[in-house]
């Protein structure tokens, strides 16, 4: 078959466009021509963008801010003979980009409870919430000439679709021509200072939107750039362009924009303003930058600055000139008409060989000069509202800042838009790159984390939200767990951990808290989390519950699996457990013990054999401590005696039923259910006043440390009894008085090394931060830290040492202004309190702790500690139902142990004093005649007792199994002032490290152990 014949197609005759096509070609309203990646060109420009990581300024020592401008001075002067373009813009907080990430990041969230908030209304209360703030994230970004454009280049970008089908490598030619000096801005621009990165596609469409739209509200749900397209042509750039109009009337002091959203006409007024004339301003001694004062306003500002960093030969040729005009105006009154010049001129004649002495000696990329225009602009719904706000930025800067109100408001306008010319060159400012490099313009607040609970906000120049996932620094960082929470009375530390311990609840974490005073128990009976909760009054609980040999857990295998040797890691942990318990008991019988009586070393030699016998088995109890005290008495060891009799005594209070289990009675700790919130109360609980001496303490507050010190210790537990990849917290308060006893040291550190195996965040709130200091290692492990309102002055150097902040540079001062109050107001102290906030990942903020939205009500009502006499319940008629206040019925709290009965009286115990009386270990007091021999205040003469050594009871009980790789001796409290009276065996197994006891003090002589043998002390004990 034959080919069919083709018809020629008949020639296009040039200058006429195809059927289809428009008689001409789309030209841009504005002076950019294309994007392509993070690079724009003009018809005589080309420019790459990049932008600005933010820079922390809050907390941050003078010599640390001086670092940053010269890093930021010293990238400006290698930018000579080029053009600079800084916008300054703000991104409303992507609300929902967070809400998505927090809704991922919820795992394992505990399931709704019908009636009661569930989660979807919990994430849609808090979206709402945030959007309510209207809270925005600063932007800077910085256009920087890479080179300008020649004839050749323009002739190519017109005839760029015809060159794009005949020879494509033209059209790329000059952008490959380039790209050797791209990728030197590219690292210039990366490094500390500016650590600036290319200006991604959605990162250009934002400017661009930000920019040609001025004024207009942000947009929140801009839609994002299509997946792998960062090239605009001409025709693109009417995405932009089109319909937005700006408009003014002759000498209007604003410029009307108006603009689509969403189907909708949107009219915005504009005020652009200058800076003017601007004194010396001394950053960071004790002003602060420039740039960063507008953040501190209510609305948002847009800053545009052209920038031209000169070269050192333009700057010599114009200062030569300069000093040749100031030197013929001193001659001309000098020597034409005999009269002093005025000090105008003499201070010109003086700056001009400053500068010239700048640019001649030194580093000359500090000393580089340049000029530039810094513009301002903010809008309003109308002409008397921008007015206003522009006004208000006038008084702002004032009197240090001139700020101009200039005519022409479209052509200032237009100067933001990447690519427009300079609108004039009046308010034209001039000066060193160190002096633009101190407006530090990416300045802002910068803390927390955009995945985690919703805290509240910043309170600092800068507003922005704070966000904070507990254990991101665990699973990402792989960083410790351990929080600090420090503050004084009413500085909000029970609201603030409740607020976290709620959230983090909801999102699927699981929580145990001791609160001693016992406000967090009301999270127990909120709807939501009531079928997952209980509430254990520790002080009303059953017998045994704080045994201290159970309080400390015995570890799982499984839990070393990750191990080299798993099974040998696992007996290892067993056997620190087991020195942990004997360490534990120890320390708490000691405690149960009067001052006098247990810091005789004697009494703790005596302890310390009944304690190893008895061993270190999750299984034991303190009462088989007594038993072997008994037995040991029973083979001469009186004083062993004596420590039983008291410790008999002091079991017999109420309080220390908690430590010796009832066989007949069921453990409340081994529940059928999976809670994920357990809250330990002791309410009632005897404590002694922070910061007084051991010596000081009653019987029953030396009882309430103890029992606070295992309670706590109970709480840690449940971190090795669940899963150890499952998120997990522990919130302890009143821990300094954890500080004050050995094992609660080890507590602290244990669970601050042992947070980040276990995926923990464990939160430790004290009223001072040095009682956290004293814990060795403690500044160094912590992450997180938030501390409230201190006045004491020692106690702010303390907090910002915790917060790793700079100390007497000013900011122990600012401590004492957290949470202000009016001094004359009676209405109830119900303002959100503030917290400085140390992320543990280089932020450190001011921040205010909300907890007002609507959907939380209930919660913020749970958790307000401020008494009200409205909510006293009326005393039960005979017979009658409960008179309760409105609005506030009788509760109970759940799994709550009825009390225990009341013990009857135990009869007197009595021996017999050296001198013939008696003595009631009882009630310490002499029964039958006697003289006024000295006698301790427990009523026991220390004389008489035998001390043995320690050598001796290792021989007689045998040592716990350790291995020899293990350094922890946790019978190791004996005191170096102490002496044994007979000599060490040549073993070497007594006990020479002089350790001291618990009690940390020691007889007053001060004598100290040498070669093992310590000098013997007298029967007495009184160190004469």
């Amino acid at each position: 078959m034959a080919a069919p014949e083709r018809t020629p197609r008949p020639k296009a005759r040039r200058g006429r466009a195809r059927a289809g096509e428009g008689g001409s070609d789309y030209t841009p309203s504005i002076a950019l021509r294309s994007i392509d990646g993070h690079i724009t060109r003009t018809n005589g420009q080309v420019m790459a963008w990049y932008r600005l990581a933010a820079q922390a300024w809050s907390f941050r020592s003078d010599n640390q801010r001086e670092v940053l401008i010269r890093q930021i001075a010293a990238q400006l002067g290698e930018l000579q003979g080029r053009w600079l373009h800084l916008r300054v813009t703000t991104r409303p907080y992507p609300v929902h980009m967070w809400a998505e990430s927090f809704d991922q990041n919820a795992i394992g969230r505990m399931p709704d409870v019908p009636g009661a908030l569930g989660w979807d209304g919990f994430l849609e209360g808090e979206q709402r919430h945030l959007m309510g703030l209207s809270m925005a994230d600063k932007e800077v970004f910085l256009g920087v000439e890479v080179s300008g454009r020649g004839l050749i280049d323009r002739w190519v970008e017109r005839a760029a679709p015809v060159l794009d089908r005949l020879v494509p490598s033209a059209v790329k030619a000059e952008l490959a021509a380039l790209e050797t000096e791209i990728n030197h801005l590219d690292v210039l621009v990366a490094g500390s200072g500016l650590d600036a990165v290319p200006a991604s596609a959605e990162d250009m469409a934002w400017l661009m939107h930000r920019s040609v739209a001025l004024g207009l509200p942000a947009p929140r749900g801009l839609s994002s750039v299509p997946r792998g397209v960062s090239t605009w042509e001409p025709e693109d750039l009417a995405a932009f362009t089109e319909g937005v109009d700006l408009h003014q009337e002759p000498y209007a002091p604003t410029v009307q924009v108006v603009g689509r959203m969403r189907s909708q006409t949107v009219t915005r007024n504009v005020a652009v303003l200058s800076v003017g004339l601007m004194e010396g301003l001394r950053i960071p001694e004790i002003d602060d930058p420039w740039m960063q004062h507008s953040d501190r306003l209510p609305f948002p500002v847009e800053w545009s600055a052209r920038i031209y960093v000169r070269r050192p030969e333009d700057v010599t040729g114009e200062l030569q000139r300069q000093m040749g005009k100031v030197r013929s105006q001193i001659r001309h009154y000098t020597h034409d008409h005999d009269l002093d010049p005025p000090m105008s001129l003499a201070r010109q004649a003086d700056r001009v060989l400053e500068v010239e002495d700048e640019l001649t000696t030194g580093l000359t990329q500090l000393n580089t000069r340049l000029y530039g225009w810094w513009r301002i602009a903010v809008s309003g719904r109308d002409e008397a509202e921008a007015t206003t706000r522009a006004q208000q930025v006038v008084d702002l800067y004032r009197p240090k800042v001139q700020i101009e109100h200039p005519e022409a408001q479209y052509r200032y306008a237009r100067e933001f838009i990447p690519g427009e010319p300079l609108a004039a060159t009046a308010y034209r400012r001039r000066g060193s790159v160190t002096w633009a490099a101190a407006a530090v313009p990416a300045a802002t607040a910068s803390v927390g984390d955009r995945r985690g609970i919703m805290l509240g906000e910043t309170c600092t120049a800068t507003r922005r939200p704070v966000a904070w996932d507990p254990w991101l620094a665990q699973e990402v960082r792989r960083a410790s767990g351990l929080t600090a929470i420090v503050g004084g009375l009413g500085s909000g530390k029970s609201f603030l951990t409740g607020l976290v311990v709620y959230k983090t609840l909801r999102a699927g974490a699981r929580w145990t808290v001791l609160d001693p005073s016992g406000p967090l128990a009301e999270l127990t009976r909120l709807p939501e989390l009531a079928p997952f909760s209980r509430h254990i009054n520790l002080l009303r609980a059953d017998p045994g519950i704080l045994n201290p040999y159970r309080v400390v857990a015995e570890p799982r295998p499984d839990h070393f699996l990750d191990d080299e040797d798993p099974e040998r890691a696992w007996k290892r942990e067993r056997s620190l457990a087991a020195a942990t318990r004997r360490r534990l008991v120890l320390d708490v019988l000691s405690g149960l013990l009067p001052y006098e009586i247990a810091r005789q070393p004697h009494t703790r030699i005596v302890l310390l054999r009944a304690v190893r016998e008895v061993g270190g088995s999750p299984d034991r109890h303190p009462g088989m401590v007594i038993d072997a005290l008994r037995r040991h008495a029973g083979e001469g060891e009186d004083h062993a005696g004596v420590v039983a009799d008291f410790l008999d005594e002091r079991r017999e209070l109420p309080q220390a039923a908690l430590l010796f289990p009832d066989e007949t009675r069921a453990d409340p700790w081994q529940a059928d259910r999976d809670y994920r919130l357990t809250v330990l109360t002791m309410q009632g609980l005897s404590l002694p006043r922070p910061g007084s001496p051991r010596e000081e303490w009653t019987d029953n507050e030396s009882l309430g440390v103890e029992l606070l010190n295992l309670a706590s210790w109970l709480t840690q537990r449940t971190i090795y009894d669940a899963d150890r990849n499952l998120r997990k917290g522990v919130a302890l308060d009143e821990t300094h008085f954890l500080s004050q006893v050995p094992t609660g040291k080890v507590l602290i550190d244990r669970l601050a090394r042992d947070s980040r195996k276990f995926n923990v965040r464990a939160l430790f709130a004290s009223q001072l931060a040095g009682d956290l200091l004293r814990v060795s290692g403690f500044a160094s492990l912590v992450n997180a830290v938030f501390v409230g309102r201190t006045d004491d002055e020692e106690a702010q150097s303390e907090a910002l040492r915790l917060l790793r902040v700079p100390t007497d540079v000013g900011y122990e001062e600012m401590l004492g202004t957290l949470s202000p109050r009016p001094r004359h107001d009676d209405r109830p102290d119900d303002a959100p309190r503030q917290f400085v906030f140390a992320d543990g990942h280089g932020g450190v903020e001011k921040v205010r702790i909300d907890l007002e939205a609507p959907h939380l009500e209930h919660v913020r009502e749970a958790l307000d500690t401020n008494p009200d006499a409205a909510r006293v319940v009326a005393p039960r008629p005979p017979g009658g139902p409960a008179i309760t206040a409105p609005g506030h019925p009788e509760m109970s709290a759940p799994d709550e142990p009825s009390p225990l009965p009341a013990r009857r009286a135990p009869a007197p115990v009595v021996l017999p004093d050296l001198d013939g009386d008696e003595i009631d270990l009882r009630t310490d007091t002499r029964i039958g005649p006697g003289d006024d021999d000295p006698v301790l205040a427990g009523g026991i003469r220390a004389g008489g007792v035998q001390v043995v050594s320690v050598a001796a009871t290792d021989a007689a009980v045998g040592r716990a199994e350790l291995y020899d790789d293990e350094q922890l001796d946790l019978l190791d409290e004996l005191d170096d002032d102490w002496v044994v009276d007979e000599p060490a065996p040549a073993d070497g197994t007594a006990s020479t490290d002089g350790t001291a006891p618990a009690n940390g003090t020691g007889p007053s002589n001060g004598t100290a152990a040498t070669n093992g043998h310590p000098a013997a002390a007298p029967p007495d004990g009184d160190g004469r």
